[in-house]
């Protein structure tokens, strides 16, 4: 058992010892020789249940912030089998709010049990914590109880056991206060650990934006003027699910490199070329600090071991001057590639293996053309809603303000790997960028009007729309949403995404409609509406992402 079954069972356990020491004082107060000892099972009766008060105190402060239901309180306190303590959402919460405390607490739990369990065999009880004169219907059975304390052994060890029954118990309470004051230091400690944990995490998710900033003006510096292989470079970067900062994972990008298609397509110097980027002097890839709870369950392999081996190959990767070249000469598979070393900072490359298009057939498809039907497969598998829906959320936060994602983006904008067998590889989606010639101007973004607090959070409220509807947003205008002419206004678009939002309560789950009305409203009690800003950007963390998040595990939970 974890520790937290544990400690269910322990609260299960202690009721049946005290009923089953009412029971010895009643047995003993009807045989004249053994009254001497009634006085003895009362001190142990008191004891503990003063023991019993402030251990079930400790579980009644460690529970109480959850805001978990009536009923499920009363499975955890009252039921005497402990079996409610065995959920693992539950335990995950737990730990994470023992913080640091949560192996002292759980050896304690174990000590405290061998201990009770001693408790029940010393006091002869049966292996459900009874005396053995009382049957499964909880009925005295008079007779063996007169045998059981008439008999000379019982006599004997309830004479001269009397003080190691107090020793025990007094190991007990000794237990108990453990448990307490580690319950009690952790819940204290709580506020300042959720800041520390708030700070790392906003500085994170704030470092992959400034990283993945850096890597488009790496490649735009050396594809945006004509390459020498004479060809428009494209980069395709890939949405990974990220999870907030922790001891299990650092910063990589993930890129399928290709050529945009040109009227007229001549020979390419190579096709598709898939690549992991992981910028060098990446402070969170050895945390100070290892996180004591375990969040999400996402893709990515066992970071130690796969930094370990980047480490070794950085020493003597070799510099990259012409990162065509290099692509060129590395097909799919394995490899390092060398270092990409820029003003501000280097990038160490590495080929690998990803799903890649055909070289025929194979192409990429946006989420509008999913969307309009145009693919034959959607969003039809709950499991691929909820991931694309979390991975989107993520990716605005780690991409806003960098030309990878504008402020008024679309599912134009998001594209997935659609192979030679017409297989739409819908957990994988990518974001494009081709680097072209600078032109000589840049063609202006659309805006929408000042009462869209955040136009980036407002385009994923509307991708999250279409995600659940299956259809673009548009498709649901009526002639409310029109002018006196009949065409569309500025404030189309904004009227039918909150009547699409407000609608969307009766069709999703509780997380998935608050991430979505949060984001077309841009409810998030707050003064500023910035992602630049660190307040503002984990109010939207904990608002939007957190809840997709919650609602991508129950949806993929074995």
């Amino acid at each position: 058992m974890s520790g937290f079954e544990i400690a269910g069972a322990v609260l299960g356990s202690i009721p049946l010892i005290i009923s089953a020491l009412e029971h010895y004082a009643d047995g003993v107060a009807t045989i004249k020789s053994m009254k001497k000892y009634e006085g003895v099972f009362d001190d142990l009766h008191v004891s503990l249940i003063t023991s019993l008060s402030i251990y079930r105190n400790s579980c009644e402060e460690l529970l109480g912030p959850l805001a978990l239901p009536d009923s499920q309180l009363y499975e955890l306190l009252e039921k005497i089998d402990g079996s409610a303590w065995e959920d693992v959402g539950l335990s995950e919460r737990l730990r994470e709010r023992l913080g640091s405390n949560y192996l002292p607490f759980r050896t304690s739990v174990k000590q405290l049990n061998k201990r009770v369990v001693l408790f029940g065999q010393k006091l002869r009880l049966k292996q459900n914590f009874k005396p053995q004169w009382i049957d499964q219907n909880n009925i005295v059975d008079v007779r063996a109880r007169e045998d059981f304390f008439k008999n000379p052994l019982t006599r004997v060890r309830g004479g001269f056991s009397a003080d190691k029954y107090k020793l025990l118990l007094s190991e007990i309470d000794t237990n108990i206060s453990r448990i307490s004051i580690l319950t009690a230091g952790a819940i204290a400690l709580e506020p300042l650990r959720f800041e520390r944990k708030r700070k790392a995490n906003s500085k994170y998710w704030n470092s992959l934006r400034t990283q993945a900033e850096a890597l488009y003006n790496s490649f735009f510096t050396r594809w945006s003027p004509q390459c020498a292989c004479q060809h428009l470079h494209q980069a395709n970067l890939r949405l990974d699910l990220r999870k907030e900062r922790g001891i299990e994972q650092w910063s990589t990008f993930r890129f399928l490199f290709s050529f945009e298609v040109s009227a007229r397509p001549t020979a390419l110097p190579w096709h598709w070329r898939a690549v992991e980027i992981e910028p060098e002097g990446d402070e969170y890839h050895h945390p100070t600090a290892p996180r004591a709870s375990k969040t999400p369950t996402f893709v990515l392999p066992p970071a130690p071991q796969r930094h370990t081996l980047w480490q070794k190959c950085a020493l003597t990767a070799p510099k990259i001057d012409d990162l065509c070249k290099a692509l060129k000469g590395h097909a799919q598979g394995m490899c390092c590639l060398g270092i990409l070393s820029d003003a501000a900072t280097k990038h160490h490359i590495h080929s690998i293996t990803l799903p890649i298009p055909s070289r025929t057939a194979g192409k990429t498809v946006s989420l509008e053309e999913v969307l309009h039907g145009q693919s034959r497969n959607g969003f039809q598998i709950k499991e691929n809603r909820c991931r694309i829906a979390l991975t989107l959320a993520t990716a605005v936060l780690q991409l806003h303000g960098t030309p990878w994602l504008s402020e008024t983006w679309t599912m134009k904008d998001i594209y997935v790997v659609e192979n030679s067998n017409n297989a739409l590889l819908s957990d994988q989606p990518y974001v494009s960028k081709s680097f072209k010639p600078t032109p000589d101007s840049t063609p202006p973004h659309r805006k929408r009007l000042c009462f869209v607090k955040n136009s980036i959070i407002f385009a994923l409220g509307v991708a999250l729309l279409e995600i659940s509807y299956g259809k673009p947003t548009s498709a649901f205008e009526t002639t409310e949403d029109w002018d006196d002419d009949g065409k569309r206004t500025v404030w189309t678009e904004f009227s039918v995404a909150g009547r699409l939002a407000d609608a969307l309560r009766d069709r999703e789950l509780a997380n998935y409609f608050d991430a979505v009305h949060r984001c077309i409203h841009c409810n998030f009690d707050s003064s500023s509406y910035s992602l630049t800003d660190d307040h503002f950007r984990e109010r939207f963390y904990q608002g939007v992402v957190v809840p997709l998040q919650k609602d991508y595990e129950y949806t993929t939970r074995q």
